[in-house]
């Protein structure tokens, strides 16, 4: 009986534990998606896209050579 027990509580807990530890961030792509589409008033250069947001909130996008994001700083 002891037995039995003691597996299913290790399954569970093993479960439990995979599910908290699950990668849930979003990436960088979707991050800078997000900020344009709410931002007030978008700068653009180059390969760097400067946002404002009305609570006087700022971020900054970085793209590389290819157009993939590489890098994203908010001033949060």
């Amino acid at each position: 009986m002891k037995n039995p027990i003691q597996k299913i509580l290790f399954i569970l807990l093993c479960s439990i534990s995979l599910i908290a530890c699950r990668n849930e961030a979003e990436t960088a792509e979707e991050k800078a998606e997000n900020l344009i589409e709410n931002a007030d008033d978008t700068k653009v250069k180059e390969n760097k896209v400067k946002i404002e947001n009305e609570d006087g909130s700022e971020a900054k996008i970085k793209y590389d050579e290819n157009g993939n994001v590489e890098k994203v700083k908010t001033d949060n």
